[in-house]
């Protein structure tokens, strides 16, 4: 029996809450995805092609985003770890995922040879969301 035959929607709807919020829509009325990043400092939209999305193995994805990127010196990235949630239409499922903060140097231009050492650090952050299935 599918998902559908039960009356159960991949979840396609995601918000975010921890030192961040972030909003993740895997498809919207615009007909691509889009998602909202949001903390202290930045306050950022993205959508179609500003959003990288790879699919898991499991059936969830990884949704990256550049934050920022300072020419010659860094570029930060922040990607979402998407989980499969599965649920009926109007209902919302509470889950817990990572959202990994890359900060890569490998772009700095710090003449030759380039710059050395670990060029890709990271910061690991374990948030609380919600998912929903909704209808565009």
């Amino acid at each position: 029996m599918t998902s559908q035959a039960r009356g159960l929607s991949d979840a396609n709807l995601f918000d975010i809450r921890g030192p961040m919020q972030i909003n993740y829509s895997a498809s919207s009325i615009k007909g691509v995805p889009l998602l909202t990043y949001k903390d202290a400092v930045l306050n950022v939209n993205f959508e179609n092609e500003d959003i990288t999305r790879l699919a898991t193995p499991g059936g969830g994805e990884l949704v990256t985003v550049t934050l920022q990127r300072v020419e010659d010196a860094f570029v930060r990235n922040l990607t979402l770890v998407v989980p499969l949630v599965r649920l009926g239409r109007g209902d919302t499922v509470e889950f817990e995922t990572l959202v990994v903060e890359t900060l890569d140097r490998s772009q700095a231009f710090v003449g030759t040879p380039g710059p050395a050492g670990a060029l890709q650090s990271y910061l690991v952050h374990q948030v609380r969301g919600s998912a929903q299935a909704v209808d565009f």
